[in-house]
C-alpha cells in the first residue's frame, strides 16, 4: 500500500472500502467472462452477485455516513440541520366509453425535491474533556503493558 492508498483510507475510511470491494467485484466478474469456459448463464449470475454486492455496499456506506454525522453531532458544540425530502410521484390510466366513442387517457405527475444542509461549529467542552480522559487512560494502559513486559524480560 502507497502513501497515496494510506492518505486515501485515513481521509474518508468509507469511501476507500466501497472502492476497494467495487474493485474486487468487477476484477472477480472479468476474471470469469474472460474465461473462455464460462457460460452465458454463469455470466449472467456472476453479473447479478456483483450487482448485489455493489448494492449493499452503498447501502452500508450510508449507514457509515448516518453514523458519522451522528458521533459528530454528538461531540459538537452547535450544530444546524436543514433538511427536505420529498419524492413523489403519481399516474393514472383511464377508459371511458360514451355509446359511439372510446376514450382513454393517461396521466403521470413526479416531483422532487432533496436538500441536505448540516454544519457543525465547535467541539463540546464535555466531549473535549471525554475524549481527552479516554486518550490518556489508553496512554496509561500502555505504558503499564510495556512496563509489565519489561520487568518480565529481565
Amino acid at each position: 500500500m502507497n502513501y497515496f492508498e494510506i492518505a486515501k483510507a485515513a481521509i474518508n475510511p468509507t469511501g476507500y472500502l466501497l472502492e476497494m470491494a467495487l474493485k474486487a467485484a468487477a476484477d472477480a466478474f472479468s476474471s470469469s467472462s474472460s474465461n473462455e469456459n464460462t457460460t452465458p448463464e454463469q455470466l449472467s449470475e456472476a453479473a447479478v452477485k456483483a450487482s448485489i454486492t455493489a448494492n449493499i455496499l452503498s447501502e452500508q456506506a450510508k449507514v457509515e455516513q448516518e453514523l458519522s454525522i451522528a458521533k459528530r453531532i454528538l461531540i459538537a458544540e452547535e450544530v444546524e440541520i436543514e433538511e427536505f425530502y420529498d419524492v413523489s410521484g403519481s399516474g393514472g390510466l383511464g377508459a371511458k366509453s360514451d355509446g359511439d366513442a372510446l376514450h382513454l387517457g393517461a396521466h403521470a405527475e413526479g416531483k422532487k425535491v432533496t436538500k441536505r444542509v448540516i454544519k457543525f461549529k465547535g467541539f463540546n467542552s464535555e466531549a473535549i474533556s471525554l475524549l481527552t480522559s479516554s486518550v490518556a487512560a489508553e496512554i496509561k494502559e500502555q505504558n503499564e503493558a510495556s512496563q509489565q513486559n519489561v520487568g518480565s524480560d529481565s
